[in-house]
C-alpha cells in the first residue's frame, strides 16, 4: 500500500474541506508520513485512467491528482466529481481512408515496422496523417483539409487550477510542473490538441487532465487572437479482436480566469467520435508496393 500509512493523517483535512493539498515534493510527503514507497512520484501521482487510482483511494471515494513538481491533492469524490471521463465508441463513425499509392518506400517502411514500434504512439500519429485521417477532422470542424502539423513535446507550465464542487462552486489550486503535448493539428483559426495512447485494451477512462494541461500552453493566443483549442483523445485499442484508432474530438475548451477547470462534466462530451481500421491500414499499405 501507498497512501494507507498517511489516511488516517489526512482524513481530517479531507472531511473538513473536501480535499488534502500537499504542496512540497513527494519525498517530502513521504518523509512526512513515513511512506516506503519504492517507485517515483509520478508512478503515484501521473494516473493517466481511473483504473490506475489505488485501491485504498477507491475505498474512501478518494482521487488523487498531480499539480506538478511532486505536488498534488487528494479529493473525496462525494463534494468533487472525479475528473475521469467514461467514453463510449457505440456511435462512432469509420474513417474510410484515402488510398495513397506515392511514396512505396514510406509505405514498406510503415508496413514492416515490428509491432510494438508500430503500436507506439509517435508512429500512428504519423500514419494517420499519411492516410488523409487528419483531413476528416479539419474538413469536420472548418470545411478545409488545408492544415499544418505544429508544436509538440514537453514544457515546464504555470497556470491556475480549478476543481468545481458539486454545489458548483470553485476551488483554485496552482499547476507548475512538466506537461507533455503528443501532436498539434492547425488550421487557420483552430488548434486540435492531441493526446495519444497506444494499450492493448480499454483506455475509456482517460483523465481530463490528459487533455486540458496540454491545451493550455495555447491560451495566449485565445485571448490576443481569438484562436480556437479543441482537444482530441488520439486511442489505439483492440475492439472485438480489431486493432483500431478511436478518436475522440471535443468542443472548444473554455479557460475560467486564465486556468483550467478540472472536472466540469459538460465539457467532456464529444462532438464526433470517429474509429479507423488499422488492420484496414495495413492492407492498404500492401498495395502497390513492388520492391
Amino acid at each position: 500500500m501507498v497512501w494507507e500509512e498517511a489516511l488516517e493523517a489526512i482524513r481530517p483535512d479531507i472531511k473538513e474541506k473536501g480535499y488534502f493539498h500537499w504542496d512540497k515534493s513527494f519525498q517530502d510527503f513521504k518523509a512526512e508520513y513515513g511512506i516506503d514507497a519504492q517507485q517515483k512520484a509520478p508512478f503515484y501521482l501521473s494516473l493517466d485512467f481511473w483504473r490506475l487510482q489505488r485501491p485504498e483511494l477507491h475505498q474512501n471515494k478518494w482521487f488523487v491528482i498531480r499539480f506538478g513538481r511532486g505536488s498534488f491533492g487528494i479529493f473525496s469524490e462525494d463534494q468533487f466529481p472525479k475528473p475521469y471521463l467514461e467514453l463510449s465508441a457505440d456511435d462512432a463513425e469509420k474513417i474510410i481512408c484515402k488510398p495513397n499509392t506515392t511514396y512505396q518506400h514510406l509505405r514498406y517502411a510503415f508496413k514492416n515496422l515490428d509491432w510494438r514500434l508500430k503500436a507506439a504512439e509517435n508512429t500512428l500519429l504519423e500514419l494517420a496523417r499519411f492516410y488523409g485521417v487528419y483531413e476528416v477532422l479539419t474538413e469536420y470542424l472548418d470545411g478545409t483539409s488545408d492544415y499544418q502539423i505544429g508544436p509538440r513535446g514537453g514544457m515546464t507550465q504555470r497556470f491556475d487550477l480549478y476543481f468545481k464542487r458539486r454545489d458548483n462552486t470553485h476551488t483554485r489550486f496552482a499547476y507548475n510542473g512538466q506537461v507533455e503535448l503528443d501532436y498539434t493539428i492547425w488550421t487557420e483559426s483552430r488548434v486540435l490538441v492531441l493526446e495519444a495512447k497506444s494499450i492493448s485494451r480499454g483506455g475509456l477512462d482517460i483523465g481530463w487532465h490528459k487533455l486540458a494541461y496540454p491545451a493550455h500552453r495555447f491560451y495566449t493566443q485565445t485571448i490576443n487572437d481569438g484562436l480556437k483549442i479543441n482537444p482530441v483523445y488520439f486511442l489505439r485499442t483492440v475492439q472485438d479482436g480489431v486493432n483500431v484508432v478511436l478518436i475522440f474530438l471535443f468542443k472548444e475548451i473554455e479557460f475560467q480566469e486564465g486556468g483550467v477547470v478540472l472536472n466540469d462534466r459538460s465539457a467532456w462530451e464529444p462532438l464526433k467520435v470517429f474509429r479507423v481500421d488499422i488492420d484496414a491500414l495495413d492492407r492498404e499499405l500492401l498495395e502497390g508496393i513492388h520492391l
